[in-house]
């Protein structure tokens, strides 16, 4: 399967809707995130709503797991007189592919020491009960959602990555600080169809670069905008 990593193939799986029965340990937490970043020397922070669902999923195809549906979408961080950066709900892996990021990192924000397959009733209730603001855990230091900008953004095909530990080389005189969540019972956000209208495009209506029949070069390889699709800027509930 092109570009597509073994832990990207096995999340896809649990998000599924799996033939088989969900028990009744179920859980949603909503949050919301909040990019902080220094500019010149004064602190700023953007931030947008998402939600999270759990599930224990019984005799399914696969057996025993979990699954999840996740909502909301980028995050959209306008920086005054440098730019704007959009922060995916997905990230951009060390082997190229473009994968699922929330799902994991709420529970490790959280602190279940569970996967999404093997989530236990005391993981659920930790999941219910969540609250207040916390820094958000991964299994790397460095790993974060994807960023995104455009030279255009009326053009979809200028789009561009910034590595977040890099986004002065960008937008000089900007730092990253890192990014928290806030469990929160505010709305989920609805903000990127305005601010982006080609967004709404038909499905079918193709906006990023690809590559010409019979061009070779690894997926890896490839720059984001070539591999990136207007669902991947939504939560797979939302699109």
């Amino acid at each position: 399967m092109v570009g597509v990593s073994r832990r990207c193939l096995i999340s896809s799986l649990l998000a599924l809707p799996l033939v088989g029965c969900q028990s009744g340990e179920k859980a949603k937490v909503r949050y919301r995130v909040i990019a902080w970043f220094d500019v010149d020397g004064r602190s700023l922070h953007a931030s947008t709503v998402m939600e999270i669902h759990y599930a224990r999923v019984t005799n399914s195809l696969t057996g025993s797991g979990g699954a999840t549906r996740l909502y909301g979408e980028a995050l959209i961080a306008d920086i005054p007189g440098k730019g704007t950066v959009y922060l995916l709900p997905v990230e951009h892996e060390k082997g190229g592919t473009l994968a699922r990021f929330w799902e994991t990192a709420i529970l490790l924000t959280l602190g279940t020491k569970s996967s999404i397959g093997t989530l236990k009733a005391e993981d659920f209730e930790l999941l219910k009960n969540a609250s207040g603001q916390m820094k958000v855990k991964a299994f790397r230091s460095d790993e974060y959602p994807a960023f995104v900008a455009f030279l255009d953004e009326s053009q979809p095909k200028t789009i561009f990555e910034i590595k977040p530990g890099q986004i002065g080389k960008v937008f000089p005189g900007v730092r990253f600080v890192g990014l928290d969540i806030q469990i929160t019972d505010a709305p989920v956000s609805e903000a990127l169809r305005d601010r982006l209208p080609w967004l709404n495009s038909p499905v079918r209506q193709e906006v990023f670069e690809r590559d010409p029949p019979g061009k070779q070069r690894p997926y890896q390889d490839k720059p984001i905008g070539f591999k990136i699709t207007k669902a991947h800027f939504f939560a797979d509930g939302s699109r």
